[in-house]
């Protein structure tokens, strides 16, 4: 396998783009079957806190695996250690941006790739965004793993921002208010002792998940905390759960950086509108209605 990292510019404000590092690991040979898993850090962690998931499934699935350093978290808030979030901490808005278009960039750096074979991982404020990731770009993955995951904004994460949220802020980090618009197959998994992100994120989510009719699978890891530690490692779940869907899965659909849709995501005061045909740091990509 082949390991490197680039920069490109991500959405950002009619001043600047915001420069963003994704790690690449490729397979030493790339195929018409070859696809794009992501795997994204949470809050504070940095591009290589799921080392392990990549390296373990760039030959064995036959990926290219990425992660994004995101912005105001990781090396982007101290380059020294890798480690911490600024404050006030945007929490899961900008950061799915700069994810879902370093997928852009790196599908455009591999124009052969099987674009059905597009999957997102994330933990914790990662799982979030992969969730989030679900709704803002409906038509784009054939699975999506969250684990250990927040899935909206309640007031003790609030806090942890620094920040104040209007309503239509809050709806927008809201996984459960926008789960219709999930399309893909999801992986959930929340350790029942995890005190950072309590288990009752998952148990809302798969409540509302139920009551759609989604299609989704959900392991509670009696014991775990949120590292899912001593019921078992996330490298160990994930092995276990992601590999028939690694195998099987293909989204049916033309994705939406392909087909340049326009997404919009009613927010109760306001509707985010986002048009996949702009550039990843074109001020256009998308606005508040």
């Amino acid at each position: 396998m082949r390991k490197y990292e680039f920069t490109f510019y991500s959405v950002n404000s009619e001043n600047y783009a915001k420069p963003i590092t994704v790690l690449v690991i490729e397979p030493d040979n790339l195929t018409p079957n070859t696809g794009i898993m992501h795997f994204t850090h949470g809050w504070g962690g940095n591009r290589f806190q799921h080392l392990d998931k990549m390296e373990y499934s760039v030959e064995k699935y036959n990926l290219i695996c990425i992660s994004t350093e995101y912005r105001q978290s990781g090396y982007d808030f101290d380059a020294i250690t890798g480690v911490g979030a600024y404050r006030p901490y945007d929490a899961s808005f900008y950061q799915v941006f700069d994810v879902l278009n370093a997928f852009r960039e790196v599908a455009r750096l591999y124009p052969k790739i099987n674009r059905q074979r597009f999957f997102h991982y994330g933990g914790s404020q990662g799982g979030h965004i992969a969730l989030l990731s679900s709704i803002f770009a409906p038509d784009t993955f054939a699975f999506v793993y969250s684990s250990s995951a927040l899935v909206e904004l309640t007031p003790e994460i609030v806090k942890w921002t620094g920040r104040d949220f209007m309503k239509h802020e809050l709806s927008i980090r809201d996984v459960i208010q926008h789960a219709e618009n999930i399309k893909c197959p999801l992986i959930l998994e929340h350790g029942t002792a995890d005190e950072t992100v309590p288990c009752k994120h998952a148990e809302k989510l798969e409540a509302r998940l139920n009551e759609l009719g989604k299609k989704f699978g959900i392991k509670y890891y009696e014991g775990g905390r949120h590292n899912m530690q001593p019921a078992i490692s996330k490298l160990d779940s994930y092995k276990t759960r992601a590999e028939d869907y690694l195998i099987h899965s293909k989204n049916k659909s033309v994705d939406d950086f392909v087909k340049g849709n326009i997404i919009s995501i009613n927010c109760v005061t306001l509707t985010l509108e986002i048009n996949w045909s702009q550039k990843s740091d074109s001020v256009d990509l998308f606005k508040w209605l």
